[in-house]
């Protein structure tokens, strides 16, 4: 795997958006970052198109997004926001531009079949806080390891969290790339050219979800399961999970932990409570990257680094 060269003063952050429209308005704290970074932010008068919730038809969204892919002077792609809109678009793009002029993929949610295409040609991508959420909706250290891992050339990170009774773990270790992102939107892969079954390398999964129903929960993390998505991986890591609701009237009857420990097989390490998601705690991953794990019966420890 290859990592996109570091920012460093002058460089160039394209502002995409492949999903939900958003008020240019809401990016002026994330482009008053930009600045005070030294970057360039990049963006046009189409950032802020409309057809229904998307920014833009997907013919639109499309062009400015293969544009800024292709583009050998833009050193990041930093998508605006989520919502919905990019599993419309992700198959008919072209990666051998930047496959040769390698850049930062930076976003999560919605985003997440980006970073794995960016990962499939061979180049390390970014989960990380979306830019309408930079600087001010995120946390100190997030923004610390945002800047660490966009601007250095060699570093090594390593994340701690420890079990808490309402998280599924499982004791354990693994080596392995670095693949995840939103279980919705994992889902959606399956049986795509981006199938976690088409890579060669054994993984670390991870995912992270929000607003959805329990048994919803249950069902997309089954079909993960029964697509063969937990047999390709050394362990399973489970982020923020947030604005979860139930059926007040026929409850689903399981907890979080239990839909995880039943929909997963019963030899998958497992650590709940990996600091990412849709909180303000959502610490940047390097997808596609090595990594290493380490689950122990009170904590767990994931390491990635570059150089």
């Amino acid at each position: 795997m290859e990592w996109p060269p570091p920012l460093h003063n002058g460089s160039k952050i394209a502002l995409i958006a492949p999903a939900r429209w958003v008020e240019t308005e809401a990016l002026h704290p994330f482009i008053e970052f930009v600045q005070q970074q030294g970057w360039y932010p990049v963006y046009t008068e189409g950032l802020s198109a409309r057809e229904g919730v998307l920014a833009g038809d997907d013919r639109h969204r499309l062009a400015f997004l293969q544009k800024a892919l292709n583009d050998p002077t833009i050193a990041a792609v930093w998508f605006v926001r989520g919502g919905y809109g990019t599993s419309r678009l992700w198959r008919y793009l072209s990666w051998e531009l930047f496959k040769r002029y390698p850049k930062w993929l930076i976003g999560f949610s919605d985003i997440t079949p980006l970073l794995w295409g960016a990962a499939k040609v061979g180049i390390v991508s970014l989960h990380a806080p979306v830019a309408v959420q930079v600087p001010h909706r995120v946390s100190a250290d997030t923004l610390g390891y945002l800047l660490k891992i966009l601007t250095s050339e060699r570093f090594e990170v390593t994340l701690s969290w420890s079990w808490q009774p309402w998280y599924a773990w499982r004791a354990g270790s693994a080596l392995g790339k670095l693949l995840g992102g939103n279980l919705s939107l994992l889902e959606t892969l399956c049986g795509t050219s981006l199938d976690i079954k088409g890579w060669d390398e054994q993984s670390i999964l991870f995912w992270e979800e929000v607003g959805e129903y329990n048994y919803r929960i249950d069902r997309l993390s089954w079909h993960l399961n029964n697509a063969g998505w937990y047999d390709r991986a050394e362990a399973l890591l489970i982020g923020g999970v947030t604005g979860i609701q139930d059926d007040e009237d026929a409850p689903f009857g399981r907890t979080l932990r239990e839909i995880v420990w039943e929909s997963t097989p019963s030899h998958l390490p497992i650590a709940m409570g990996l600091p990412i998601g849709h909180v303000a705690r959502n610490l940047p991953l390097p997808v596609g990257a090595q990594a290493s794990l380490i689950i122990e019966e009170k904590q767990a420890q994931l390491r990635f680094w570059r150089g």
